[in-house]
């Protein structure tokens, strides 16, 4: 017999461990389970949607029936399972059907934090957090005279210029002081308040949202004493781990609320790992790699790496996955916005006393027309780059990257600063304004040694 695979979830770890597994493989039944009526879609691309720079929802999906079918893919599509029985290998769906598995990989996702404030059950009241949200969402779009948007993280961030293009008014509410807490620091962060407010969004920093009101129909919500009209009201405060599976299954979590795994992504019992049930994407906690602590990385590049792990693993192929760095990316009405590794609030709670920089530049030569001013701000230990974060009109990605690349082989500031890199009017100045930065903070980093090398 066929060994039987099970995957428990369609998402960026889920379903392309799948696809990897039946590309490499013809000898394995692979059968994936989704509550969600679509899968093989790209989750990060509704915004866009939303604000029609891409024309349709059906851009998005990747993969239909058909191409599950060639590869030899059982995909079950609105099947929730209800129950893991780990003991006799086999999962049970909500319907009440058993299937038994020889491997199962849980790749649940994350589950849309809901604020706990009254009238979150409202109509109007929307999530992001799938396809089917994205469509009802859009429905909505242009009848929205005041939108309001619960949380300043970046699928909020990037969906609330499809509202001001709507020509709905927009509130944002963050309860903690700033903007995107998790990616940049204060200062950053005003660069895209700064942004929002020049589009019209009006911001509300460290005051949280006490209720949405509404007999039926949202119409109004309560914030910091004063109430705001909302005929629309997204929840974009952050995502959880989605383990209640895991959880009713015994599953070992850990203390970030994830799916404890280990480097192959097995998942552990009462502290005993269990060879044949794994775990990937945003339901588990990962190793960070400056920290060296577990932490959770929602991003789909993330769920997608791991993706090929899990594979490997299932084919006998054992690669350890290694500590994690997350360099991130977002658009938010035509600012970039990028972030890798720790931010000061971070560095201060793994105990690190950062040093920074913050440097100003261009994104081209300073005559060539079209250029875009670029803020980069570089963190260190004294000694290696532990974090960046970048904020401009164009070409913030391949920035990140490069930091990506820095801080992951333990480059210092002054070897980045040393590092060889090309030139063109037209993309980028002669001395690029991330060399520059990395320069200064070297220089800053050598003062700060001499200086306690004096005392």
């Amino acid at each position: 017999m066929s060994p039987r695979i099970i995957f428990i979830g369609g998402g960026g770890a889920g379903l392309t461990a799948a696809f990897h597994l039946a590309r490499k493989s013809h000898d394995m039944q692979i059968t994936v389970f989704s509550r969600d009526p679509v899968v093989a879609y790209s989750h990060c691309g509704m915004p866009f949607v939303l604000d029609k720079i891409i024309p349709g929802f059906d851009r998005l999906v990747i993969y239909g029936p058909e191409a599950f079918k060639d590869l030899g893919l059982d995909v079950r599509t609105s099947t929730a399972i209800k129950e893991i029985d780990i003991d006799d290998k086999a999962v049970i769906t909500e319907t009440g059907e058993r299937i038994e598995y020889d491997r199962l990989v849980i790749a649940t996702g994350p589950s849309p934090f809901i604020p706990p404030v009254p009238g979150t059950s409202l109509d109007g009241v929307c999530t992001l957090a799938n396809l089917e949200d994205g469509k009802k969402l859009s429905e909505r779009m242009n009848a929205v005279k005041y939108a309001v948007i619960i949380g300043g993280g970046p699928i909020g961030l990037e969906t609330a210029p499809a509202f001001l293009d709507a020509g709905a008014k927009v509130a944002i509410i963050e309860r903690l002081p700033q903007l995107m807490p998790s990616a940049l620091d204060p200062d950053m962060a005003t660069l895209v308040q700064t942004h929002l407010e020049k589009r019209g969004a009006k911001i509300i920093t460290g005051r949280g949202v006490e209720s949405i009101n509404g007999k039926t129909q949202v119409e109004s919500v309560t914030c910091g004493g004063e109430t705001m009209p909302a005929d629309l009201v997204l929840l974009s405060a952050g995502v959880r781990p989605n383990t209640a599976l895991a959880r009713r299954s015994g599953i070992d979590l850990g203390a970030t609320g994830g799916i404890i795994v280990d480097e192959y992504f097995r998942v552990q019992r009462n502290g005993k790992v269990l060879d044949d049930v794994l775990a990937a994407g945003d339901c588990v906690e990962v190793t960070g790699l400056i920290t060296g602590k577990p932490g959770i990385f929602a991003v789909g590049s993330v769920a997608n790496r791991q993706a090929g792990y899990v594979a490997d693993y299932l084919l006998g192929r054992k690669r350890p996955y290694p500590p994690v760095l997350c360099p991130t990316i977002n658009v938010i009405g035509g600012l970039h916005v990028g972030s890798v590794g720790l931010n000061t609030h971070a560095c201060e709670a793994a105990g690190i006393k950062p040093v920074t920089f913050n440097a100003r530049g261009a994104t081209r030569a300073r005559y060539y027309p079209g250029r875009t001013s670029v803020e980069i701000k570089l963190l260190s230990d004294g000694d290696r780059l532990i974090g960046g974060q970048i904020v401009g009109g164009e070409n913030v990605h391949s920035k990140v990257n490069v930091l990506a690349l820095a801080i992951g082989k333990g480059m210092t500031p002054a070897d980045l600063a040393e590092a060889e890199t090309c030139y063109a009017p037209p993309v980028t100045p002669m001395i690029d304004p991330l060399t520059y930065a990395a320069e200064m903070l070297a220089l800053k980093n050598a003062r700060l040694k001499k200086a306690d090398y004096g005392h």
